[in-house]
């Protein structure tokens, strides 16, 4: 019979709900986040710095828009990036 090679695969066995949180939860800690300025500062994986802005977050968010005008780089790549993302307002 003729298949139409033109439209989208349909897979039957469809992707589970905890297989696409165990997907997501593994791309945010494949992939890292650098924090530099002349060099880098640090570099943590994307999970951990997300916790720790949002346990710290009265704290956290006026630092990382204050350092964003100090010339601070916030760099995200990783395996699952084929180009770094880079977040400043460098000129």
């Amino acid at each position: 019979m003729y298949e139409n090679k033109n439209l989208p695969q349909i897979s039957s066995a469809g992707e589970g709900f905890m297989s696409k949180v165990k997907r997501f939860f593994s791309v945010l800690c494949r992939n890292d986040i650098t924090v530099s300025r002349t060099k880098d500062i640090f570099r943590l994986p994307i999970l951990a710095f997300l916790i720790i802005a949002l346990l710290t977050l009265e704290i956290s968010v006026p630092v990382i828009l204050i350092s964003l005008f100090c010339g601070v780089e916030y760099t995200i790549g990783g395996e699952d990036f084929l180009q770094q993302k880079k977040i400043s307002f460098k000129p």
